[in-house]
């Protein structure tokens, strides 16, 4: 390991001592969400456990993890045939005569924001190029997507991964009160690259500031229901389409 990498990664450790435990069912990520003690938690979750935006579980069928063998020719695939118009598009469920199902697809009925605007671009790319989690993107898009899971790559290989050194996974945890996923926010490349290089347990943790758990019982208190955009049928039917899971 680089010189620099072994620094970087004694003070991480300093800084953010983490307990690592094990998770092995949803009901163990809605335990851990109530952890109080220090030191702060790192999950070891099963990718199958992991959802990237638009509800994709991290295995085989994942745009990013299938990039990893398949290249360029997988992600246009993928951008090409998930163009979502709405968000009823985009999870696959029937909106008609439903409020809130023409919003965009990149809404999230239970967070709060004071500016409900769209995602702006990655790195050097504007968001006239795209989004990571649905298409349609440009070729400098998919370009950007593959340089970024190669180095990735390429760099765990070598060095092995350590959130010490350059930090965490990140997010939270979905929960309908009979299943449980967690819902990547910070990390979905390095969650793909470990996917793919075969890791049975990908270390995760809660992301500061944001909530650690988002249970169906409360969906008639988050924001786009309590406000009159969405009705709460569906919203409660986008976290189920977390919970369910896209495996393609």
């Amino acid at each position: 390991m680089p010189i620099l990498t072994t620094v970087r990664a004694s003070i991480g450790r300093k800084l953010r001592p983490r307990r690592e435990v094990e998770v092995n069912s949803g009901d163990d990520l809605v335990e851990f969400a109530h952890w109080i003690e220090r030191p702060a938690l790192r999950l070891l979750v099963p990718p199958d456990l992991l959802r990237m935006q638009g509800g994709f579980v991290y295995g085989p069928g994942h745009p990013f993890v299938a990039a990893q063998t398949e290249g360029a020719a997988i992600l246009r695939a993928f951008y090409s045939t998930c163009q979502p118009k709405t968000i009823s598009d985009y999870y696959g469920i029937d909106g008609r005569g439903r409020a809130g199902a023409d919003l965009p697809p990149w809404e999230i009925p239970w967070y709060g924001r004071s500016q409900r605007t769209p995602p702006p671009g990655e790195l050097e790319l504007g968001p006239e190029h795209g989004v990571s989690f649905y298409g349609p993107v440009s070729e400098r898009k998919i370009g950007l997507e593959l340089r970024r899971l190669d180095r990735l790559a390429l760099g765990i290989r070598q060095n092995g991964y350590d959130p010490d050194a350059f930090g965490d996974i990140e997010g939270y945890i979905l929960d309908n009160g009979s299943g449980a996923a967690f819902f990547v926010r910070g990390g979905k490349h390095r969650a793909a690259v470990l996917t793919a290089l075969g890791h049975r347990r990908i270390p995760v943790a809660f992301r500061s500031s944001w909530p650690r758990l988002i249970h169906s019982g409360d969906a008639g208190r988050w924001p786009l229901v309590r406000s009159g955009s969405m009705e709460i049928s569906l919203a409660k039917d986008i976290l189920e389409a977390y919970i369910r899971g896209r495996t393609q």
